[in-house]
């Protein structure tokens, strides 16, 4: 009996060892410990990252709202719509290239007409910018090109101007590329101009930020924090771009420093300000998540921050913007398996002792015959706790066999989608130097001619009945299924194997894109059209309240 429970003991002993050993073995550097000031800031951050959405819509409707009135008054001049324009341009130019290009488009008419040439070189120069945002960086330069700087008139402010996006567009650039030789050429360009503009400058603000960029790029960040805090003197909050670059500029000089809290406090206050003033091509957010992630262990929240910035990566095409982001996702992802496997263990180690001292427990009972029906009686808990955990773990089989559906479909619609860009890509390639040959060899009409088989090729019709095959590749019965959906008179006959306009929205929705303004980009329709298709669908729907979810079914 003795000899049992001594080697009971010593098998405890060693499984305790082992976990001691594994977890000192594979033990983290400590988190830092974030400041209650910071930690205050961060809860707030995190409470409008929740609202991000909601202003985002208000940005939208204010711009649609300026343009509309701008449409309608037939009675405001020149003058007063190039600035409104303007002021517009400055607020879209991190929202949506889209609005920020239409407001620099109207901006270059209206100084055409007004005849200004002071109007006419700001509104080239911040159309540069906007092309700069997104990655038009040829387009950019040969704006900023077409600017006569020997205008007699231009003043100062606009010569300042002209040098200080200049250099901006170059940063942006060598941040762009992907070789070291380049991106220092491009950075030292920068500097040139951001030098430039100091020659013509009035502006604290745009002064200080521009010494702050040539100390910050010379890895001078002691000398460049103090520019970077004597700009925020004078940047107002309503510049929001150049006040986001500002403070992500000095948290990156504090973090450089070592001097962390600071860096935590100037990354999230560019964060917030791009949140509330709905900006998404900013890298501030990405800032932010690596210093949380790093610094913090912040892996929950860092979680949620990745996904914010791949979003906006993608939404406004940045590819620098997603390229750093894959640099810190497999970091984010080994921290988190380390911690999974870490409670893993755990589990396993607890189990271990909890079913040794089982063990021992139903040693002494079965010793004990005084004790033997308690025993029983503990017998029979456990059978009962075992009948509950196998039906959570028959549940547990079935999400994960659902998962693994969703992931095979999620891989197959992936697939077959960059197999189709990758072709589109190609096409547009061999287009592009087949083209240029010609316009150098000045055969017009040749040149003419492969637009227009370009044209042929690139049909709507074309690229629709692309994505018809794609979806019925993944659901080959997805038009039957969704017509058993509808009620009986509305069904569609089958046509060719191909979907309606109606399937076709549906058929997004089945891979998890509800939003209606994504579904009509995709599909190039209407979001009006978008939206009556779904309101009538619903109402021809067998069953109204749950159409949208049986739809979702379809193919499980």
């Amino acid at each position: 009996m003795q000899y049992v429970a001594k080697r009971y003991i010593g098998i405890l002993a060693f499984i305790l060892l082992f976990v001691g050993a594994y977890f000192f073995l594979t033990k983290q550097e400590q988190p830092r410990k974030m400041s209650d000031t910071n930690r205050y800031e961060f809860d707030i951050l995190n409470d409008l990252v929740d609202k991000r959405q909601f202003f985002m819509d208000s940005l939208k409707n204010q711009m649609d709202s300026v343009m509309l009135q701008l449409h309608k008054n037939t009675d405001y001049n020149n003058e007063f719509r190039y600035y409104t324009n303007r002021r517009m341009l400055q607020k879209a130019q991190m929202f949506s290239y889209d609005y920020a290009n239409e407001f620099s488009q109207k901006m270059r008419l209206l100084s055409d007409q007004i005849g200004d040439g002071n109007l006419k070189a700001e509104s080239r120069i911040l159309s540069s910018f906007n092309m700069a945002q997104a990655c038009l960086f040829v387009e950019a330069l040969d704006m900023l090109k077409s600017v006569d700087l020997d205008f007699p008139e231009l003043n100062d402010s606009i010569l300042a101007l002209y040098y200080f996006y200049y250099g901006i567009v170059y940063q942006r650039l060598a941040v762009y590329v992907n070789d070291s030789v380049n991106a220092n050429k491009y950075n030292n360009i920068g500097q040139e101009m951001f030098r430039k503009c100091l020659d013509y400058s009035e502006d604290q603000g745009m002064s200080n930020f521009a010494l702050g960029r040539i100390y910050g790029r010379q890895r001078k960040f002691d000398v460049a924090q103090k520019y970077f805090e004597e700009a925020l003197k004078y940047i107002p909050r309503e510049d929001n771009i150049l006040y986001t670059l500002a403070n992500a500029s000095l948290g990156k000089c504090f973090k450089h420093q070592g001097k962390h809290e600071q860096a935590t406090r100037y990354y999230m206050e560019a964060t917030k300000n791009d949140i509330l003033n709905a900006q998404n091509s900013s890298i501030a957010i990405i800032d932010l998540t690596e210093h949380m992630f790093r610094q913090y262990h912040q892996t929950y929240n860092v979680s949620k921050y990745v996904n914010i910035a791949i979003e906006n990566g993608e939404f406004y095409g940045m590819r620098s913007q997603i390229t750093h982001i894959d640099k810190i996702i497999p970091d984010i992802t080994k921290e988190k398996s380390r911690q999974n496997r870490n409670l893993n263990i755990l589990f396993a180690a607890v189990l271990t002792i909890f079913l040794i001292y089982l063990i021992r427990v139903l040693f002494r009972y079965e010793k004990n015959r005084k004790l033997l029906k308690g025993f029983h009686a503990m017998d029979k808990k456990v059978k009962d706790e075992n009948g509950l955990l196998k039906d959570e773990n028959e549940k547990l089989s079935r999400s994960c066999m659902l998962l693994r559906d969703s992931n095979k479909l999620k891989d197959a619609y992936l697939g077959k989608l960059l197999e189709s860009n990758s072709e589109l890509t190609n096409m547009f390639e061999e287009f592009a130097i087949k083209v240029e040959q010609k316009l150098k060899k000045a055969q017009y009409e040749q040149a003419q001619k492969a637009i227009r088989e370009l044209q042929k090729n690139f049909s709507k019709k074309e690229q629709l009945d692309r994505f018809d095959e794609l979806i019925l590749s993944m659901f080959p019965t997805f038009v039957a299924d969704f017509n058993a959906l509808l009620q009986p008179e509305y069904r569609k006959q089958e046509v060719e194997s191909l979907l309606t306009p109606s399937m076709r929205i549906y058929a997004l929705i089945r891979l998890g894109i509800t939003n209606n303004q994504q579904i009509a980009r995709v599909l190039n329709y209407s979001y009006n059209t978008i939206l009556n298709y779904r309101t009538r669908l619903r109402a021809l729907s067998l069953n109204p309240d749950t159409f949208e979810q049986d739809v979702m079914k379809i193919g499980l």
